[in-house]
């Protein structure tokens, strides 16, 4: 039943990325207004869906443990770890593209950090709020 109850709970960042998947690849010419690369967002996209899979993995498996500095340790690597892939990814980037860097795709790239981050938190937060109620609740 825990796998139900991960995948379910996984669905909005599932939802999340297929339609910022859909709108990097729709909306072209709005991005070439924009001037931001489709490659570089649709490699953002692709690199925080995994890393925000990997973490949430990692919440879920602390919510259930029985101690809370477990969860808050969890919390809190998986926050560091999280920063610190897309921080490398962006340098790796910047040092491959050199004076090609897409400044506006790293930007809507941070737009995709910060959507996937919010659907994470407000998740994990409706599944402690689950957690802490009585079963006959």
């Amino acid at each position: 039943m825990g796998n139900k109850v991960t995948g379910k709970s996984f669905l909005p960042i599932v939802v999340v990325f297929v339609l910022t998947s859909l709108f990097i690849w729709l909306a072209g010419p709005l991005l070439e207004a924009w001037k931001a690369d489709r490659m570089v967002l649709a490699g953002g996209n692709i690199l925080l869906f995994l890393v925000t899979g990997i973490s949430f993995i990692l919440y879920f498996k602390a919510l259930h443990s029985s101690n809370v500095h477990a969860f808050v340790r969890v919390m809190y690597g998986s926050l560091l770890i999280k920063m610190l892939v897309c921080l490398i990814a962006t340098f790796i980037y910047a040092s491959v593209a050199g004076r090609a860097v897409n400044r506006n795709g790293v930007i809507g790239c941070f737009v995709f950090y910060i959507l996937y981050t919010f659907f994470e938190v407000k998740i994990l937060m409706e599944l402690t709020r689950k957690q802490g109620k009585p079963d006959n609740a």
